[in-house]
């Protein structure tokens, strides 16, 4: 299998690729697969850095939306920063990124959005310390922070079993959220993003303050009508989601993390639509 470090594009075709080539059925070994996702987080606990590369899309009917593909790296240091940096789909790689914060990227072939995003765990929580552009909104990479997600996995309500057919030196374990599970994750993330768009006061702006809470209010108008539509969308939407987790033996340390999340709700004249949100990470340069 290709490694994202090498390829760059027909990313939707490789991550579905990965998906289809860890689905077969579930193997039987000499310990318990939820067993084995311990470890591998008791192997992460005792190393003292990492680098990652992934990719995420969402595609809806099986289209892929070009806007939402996005490709990043970065670092883990002392088990409790995490630097992530936006890449370029040719390949291009801001270097000192993530030691220095971010930097301009040149531009291949169309205006990809440069991002930039430090992150520290604090008292248990993982905090942004740095982000561009600032607003938490617009910055996707937050969210794809994969020691954050390694962690809450851990703790979700889940299904975990092995994949057979891995290949020589490498095992897989299939981790499934339960329905509950999916749909409070799901739902605890649009908050955070619709909390991070809400409209607010512009302090210091030139416009009379009642002109400001005119546009402030209609622009909260808005914000509560786009709230209550995707509540209810929610709602209407049937939940999956998947983790495949590829794992050294050897050292307990995930070496892939593949993620497949799947709604679907009703659509426009009847008909049913789907979503499908995917990333793939990989780790590699353990230190």
């Amino acid at each position: 299998m290709m490694n994202l470090r090498c390829v760059r594009t027909g990313i939707l075709a490789l991550l579905m690729l990965s998906s289809l080539a860890f689905s077969g059925c579930a193997g039987v070994k000499d310990k318990p697969a939820a067993e084995d996702l311990n470890l591998v987080m008791a192997g992460m606990d005792g190393t003292d850095g990492v680098s990652f590369e992934g990719a995420a899309a969402l595609l809806i009917d099986g289209k892929t939306i070009p806007e939402s593909t996005l490709y990043y790296g970065g670092k883990v240091a002392d088990h409790n920063r995490v630097s992530l940096y936006s890449l370029l789909p040719d390949g291009g790689h801001p270097a000192s990124a993530a030691e220095s914060g971010p930097r301009s990227l040149e531009q291949g072939s169309g205006d990809a959005p440069v991002y930039y995003t430090r992150m520290v765990k604090e008292d248990g929580k993982w905090t942004m310390k740095q982000a561009s552009p600032a607003l938490g909104g617009s910055n996707p990479l937050e969210a794809l922070n994969p020691l954050r997600q390694l962690e809450e996995l851990e703790k979700m309500g889940k299904k975990v079993t092995e994949e057979a057919g891995s290949a020589r030196g490498t095992r897989v374990l299939r981790i499934e959220l339960t329905a509950e599970e999916a749909r409070r994750q799901l739902s605890a993330e649009l908050e955070q993003k619709m909390q991070a768009i809400k409209p607010a006061a512009r302090i210091g702006a030139a416009a009379p303050a009642d002109t400001q809470a005119k546009a402030l209010a209609t622009k909260n108008a808005l914000w509560e009508q786009k709230q209550t539509e995707l509540q209810q969308r929610l709602n209407q939407a049937d939940i999956r989601t998947v983790y495949y987790l590829k794992v050294d033996p050897k050292r307990n340390l995930p070496t892939r993390l593949t993620s497949n999340r799947t709604l679907t709700y009703p659509g426009k004249a009847g008909a049913t639509t789907e979503e499908a949100y995917i990333t793939q990470v990989d780790f590699y340069g353990y230190k």
